[in-house]
């Protein structure tokens, strides 16, 4: 009995010992796993996903170039060892074979390539996740307002036009209404009247040849009008004239609602990375619609219109923004692939600053070699919903912000307001190689020493000196 007793009481206590022993471990492990999700270092957590971490994940569930961190902890089965080798060194963590990185190899490296290895150790990664589980309110991206200080000034084309000669001939013809309706209600009286005193009635004419009787009656009043609507005419037509080929104010409509003071103002994005080309070729470039994925395959929401016009991007490309990848094929109107730079079908923007076919200018002789800004020739585009050819009023006014900035009085874009800036634009033989050149064969050269002479007289060199009114240099 004793023997059974102590047989039990042995038994008891190994059993004990083996689960006091269990819950070591567990108390060991469990920490290890608690700590590398939740109790890191949240605020040294952020600024380590942000310098390692935001350029392809977000702490939400949306995706960017890879899967969105919301929920991490409950996605990842394997060991916290694995975690940090697979943020370390993610080829060598695929290896491992384990099913929940096998996932997202296969869904996400064909598209994105590989995750390039972060050079962290455990307990950043630890902050890391910490920081992912517990994000301050509002890190996830803007606060509603952000650019507030930024005023967008919303153009419609043709708000400017002239409506002098619309109320003109609604007042001549509402004129010649009540002529005409005076003419025929002294007509019945007149017949009324000679009815009652037995005379005979006015015999029935045109209206035409009432106007004439009525005209030479008045005749003096019709010439002096007649002299006003000619001159008034005249002036018109002369004003019709001058106008051709002057769009001042010009804003078209374009299929997305593009906002420039959003990107040049709120967001500070300068006007060469969309117009990547103004600096070294002639023409400045419309973006294609991969520089706008650039930013929106993050920037999912707009500040003024929400999704709305964002999507037609998405829908122009061929691209799922709910899983942020690429649809072979899917573009608009099925295009092509986005991997042959192509994506779906382009979208048709309307070109604002449109040229004679006959009229030459190079973007990159006045960005690189004049040293212009953009502003001299488009003027505040940080304020501008839509684009628009800036009246030179506008552009005048941006003097005190933009130095060099010269004042003109020709309509912008005209061939006065051009040459007018070619007489007016100080030249510094210094400024670049181009001018560098053109002073040293001016004054290795016996003529153009005499020449290099003149044209300093004044004490400055022009580009109209140099030959900026010659013809054949704007004009094919």
């Amino acid at each position: 009995m004793f023997r059974l007793e102590h047989a039990k009481g042995l038994n008891a206590v190994a059993t004990a010992s083996k689960t006091l022993i269990l819950l070591a471990i567990l108390g060991l492990v469990s920490p290890a796993f608690a700590g590398v999700w939740d109790t890191g270092d949240v605020e040294n957590g952020q600024s380590l996903f942000n310098a390692n971490c935001a350029s392809c994940h977000k702490v939400t569930d949306e995706v960017l170039a890879a899967p969105g961190l919301a929920g991490i902890a409950d996605r990842w089965g394997a060991s916290e060892d694995l975690l940090t080798l697979w943020i370390q060194d993610p080829q060598a963590a695929a290896e491992s074979g384990d099913p929940y990185i096998k996932g997202l190899v296969e869904r996400y490296v064909g598209t994105y390539g590989w995750m390039t290895g972060q050079a962290v150790s455990a307990a950043d990664v630890g902050d890391i996740m910490a920081y992912v589980q517990n994000p301050p309110e509002g890190s996830a991206g803007l606060a509603a307002g952000a650019g507030s200080d930024c005023p967008t000034i919303d153009y419609n084309a043709g708000s400017n036009a002239p409506q002098g000669t619309l109320w003109f001939l609604i007042l001549l013809t509402l004129f010649l209404i009540v002529a005409l309706s005076a003419a025929s209600v002294k007509r019945v009286l007149k017949n009324a009247v000679a009815l009652k005193d037995g005379h005979e009635l006015a015999e029935e004419s045109t209206y035409m040849e009432r106007v004439q009787v009525w005209a030479w009656d008045n005749r003096v009043f019709v010439g002096i009008l007649g002299v006003f609507i000619t001159a008034y005419i005249v002036v018109i037509g002369y004003q019709g004239l001058m106008g051709i080929g002057v769009y001042e104010a010009y804003a078209p409509s374009q299929p997305i609602k593009f906002i420039h003071s959003v990107h040049v103002c709120e967001n500070e994005i300068d006007c060469q990375y969309c117009h990547h080309s103004a600096d070294e070729s002639k023409h400045a470039g419309i973006p294609s619609t991969n520089v706008c994925m650039n930013c929106h395959k993050a920037v999912k929401t707009g500040s003024r219109y929400g999704e709305t016009e964002i999507a037609k991007i998405y829908e122009a490309i061929g691209f799922d923004a709910a899983t942020g990848t690429y649809l072979d094929g899917e573009g608009k109107n099925g295009y092509a692939l986005p991997q042959d730079n192509f994506g779906g079908e382009p979208i048709a923007w309307n070109k604002v600053h449109n040229l004679p076919d006959h009229v030459f200018f190079s973007h990159q002789q006045h960005v690189e070699v004049g040293g212009l800004h953009c502003q001299n020739c488009h003027g505040d585009v940080g304020k501008f919903s839509v684009g628009r050819i800036a009246p030179v009023e506008e552009i005048n006014a941006l003097m005190d912000d933009f130095p060099g900035l010269i004042q003109l009085s020709k309509p912008t874009l005209t061939m006065g307001w051009c040459i007018e800036c070619h007489n007016k634009a100080e030249i510094s033989f210094a400024s670049s190689g181009y001018y560098e050149e053109m002073h040293d064969r001016l004054r290795d050269d016996l003529r153009g020493n005499e020449e290099l002479r003149l044209f300093m007289e004044d004490g400055k060199a022009t580009v109209k000196e140099l030959g900026g009114w010659e013809c054949a240099k704007c004009h094919y």
